[in-house]
């Protein structure tokens, strides 16, 4: 079952993330076209101002959701209740801060905006409907959660997928044939709205026992609410800082040339992490079922699985990122646009490590309890700032990529040791063997790949760079299953694979039904 909701969650997930991309470049070339560009920077702006009041949140919704995750896991009606309450209750009161911020705003957008191009009622236009978007998150979108705490995400998918199809084709048409903004804003209001509503209508549905129950301090307070919420958003800053400085740094010491080269690899990097989250989205929800009804060892040993499986992906990845890139650079964007490899190199270990420990958050991630590695947290922005300020001045973009990487060193400490120390209550040791020894191995695999694909024979073309992608997996599989094949980890994994390809194989033969 848990298999099952993985790969239905994670199908959806994918479909919307890519029918949502395709359009998104159709319907952003449209507007280019048909209508002025000036207002997708108004756009822009107002996104980012309205960022900032969505601050106000405070981390409320991943507070909900851990508690979530374990009321489900043992049937506790009568507390989902309590917190979905809670959820609303709070909502309500941050939805009424940001309208009347954002009301307040509105008589100051004259000082926001000065750009006279545009005409003064689409200004107002855009913003009123800003605001009335991040208005019906609050509002309404909140129900969502339970959908994914209880390993449902895919009802909600399934809605936004046929809502955002049909929206996206009529502001296409908006934007073509009528060639009017405020028709193609509407659109996407309208049927914001109606996906959320139509969303809340099936919670009803699920979830009968579902009901809004009183609120007072005291139930939050016994549940440590506000807390949670304190340490969580120690969690929140402290990786907005190890996140989001490292652009400022490089802008204003190394100049926005460089600045541009970095975003172009960002871009790209970015867009490959996005596609691996929407593969592995429906993961957390069943490590939460899963840690909160089994027994631990059997949590350890299905950790150990997906802790492997999150290796041989880092791995190819990385592998991908050393071999495969720069030339994709060239091909993609031109010489002018390359960095040096170094920074490649650092690009690569950067990600590797991150995708190595991704496990350990997620089961990091179903017990909240944010008090106990918030030092880390802490320390991962600190080192990183300093460092990056420091070795820029040496080493350049690599030398920020150095500090990146020593601020991820602190972040996975603090996730490992909490699953270890809370969840499993094991000793560390091992654990750091077996990564020590992965890694090695990955290095040696990626450098030997690295050696073999230089040929010739692989044009920089993008055939040629796709032939290398799919060559330098086979590679990677047949020198880690040499490696690995009597490893407890690589056979786990062959179980879950089989278990996940004769559910698909099911689902098929039963008149195609869906996963």
């Amino acid at each position: 079952m848990r298999v099952a909701n993985v790969l239905r969650n994670s199908a959806y997930s994918m479909t919307l993330y890519v029918v949502l991309a395709v359009l998104g470049v159709l319907i952003r070339q449209a507007f280019t076209q048909h209508l002025p560009v000036e207002l997708l920077g108004l756009e822009g702006l107002f996104t980012n101002v309205i960022s900032l009041l969505s601050l106000a949140e405070l981390g409320v919704s991943t507070v909900i959701s851990y508690g979530l995750y374990r009321e489900i896991a043992n049937k506790n009606e009568a507390e989902v209740n309590m917190l979905m309450s809670i959820y609303r209750y709070i909502y309500l009161l941050i939805g009424a801060f940001v309208a009347l911020v954002g009301s307040i705003l509105f008589f100051f957008l004259p000082w926001i905006v000065r750009d006279n191009s545009i005409e003064w009622h689409y200004v107002q236009l855009v913003y009123v409907i800003q605001i009335c978007t991040v208005l019906s998150t609050y509002f309404l979108a909140y129900r969502r959660t339970l959908f994914t705490a209880d390993q449902k995400d895919f009802i909600c998918i399934r809605i936004d997928l046929i809502c955002s199809l049909t929206a996206n084709l009529l502001k296409f048409a908006a934007i073509v044939i009528w060639q009017s903004y405020t028709m193609y804003a509407l659109t996407a209001l309208g049927f914001n709205l109606l996906a959320n509503i139509i969303i809340s209508r099936r919670l009803g549905k699920e979830y009968p026992f579902l009901h809004t129950v009183k609120v007072t301090i005291q139930d939050m307070r016994q549940r440590k609410f506000f807390v949670d919420m304190k340490n969580f958003l120690i969690h929140k800053l402290s990786y907005i800082i190890y996140s989001g400085t490292d652009a400022i740094i490089i802008s204003s010491v190394l100049g926005l040339r460089i600045a541009g080269l970095v975003s172009n690899y960002v871009l790209i990097c970015d867009g490959v992490y996005k596609l691996l989250y929407k593969l592995l989205q429906g993961i957390i929800p069943t490590v939460a079922n899963l840690v909160y009804t089994d027994d631990r060892e059997k949590s350890y040993r299905v950790y150990r699985m997906l802790d492997f499986m999150y290796f041989l992906m880092g791995g190819y990845i990385a592998c991908i990122y050393f071999t495969v890139l720069q030339p994709f650079m060239v091909l993609f964007f031109g010489n002018d646009f390359l960095l040096e490899r170094p920074y490649v190199t650092a690009l690569a270990m950067n990600v590797f490590l991150g995708m190595q420990f991704e496990n350990a958050y997620n089961f990091r991630s179903t017990h909240g309890v944010f008090e106990n590695d918030r030092i880390y947290m802490m320390l991962s922005a600190a080192v990183n700032l300093v460092l990056s300020i420091v070795l820029v001045h040496y080493w350049g973009v690599v030398g920020i990529m150095i500090g990146t990487i020593a601020g991820l060193g602190f972040i996975v400490y603090g996730r490992v040791q909490f699953v270890f120390r809370v969840i499993f209550r094991r000793s560390m040791v091992s654990y750091w063997c077996s990564h020590a020894w992965w890694s090695l191995v990955v290095v040696a695999e990626i450098w030997l790949i690295d050696f073999l694909l230089r040929s010739p024979m692989f044009s920089t073309t993008y055939m040629g760079l796709i032939g290398k992608c799919v060559l330098a997996a086979v590679l990677m599989a047949g020198m880690q299953f040499i490696i690995f094949r009597r490893s407890e980890e690589l056979q786990a994994v062959y179980i879950y694979a089989a278990k996940a390809l004769y559910i698909i194989w099911t689902k098929a033969k039963n008149k195609g039904g869906a996963i």
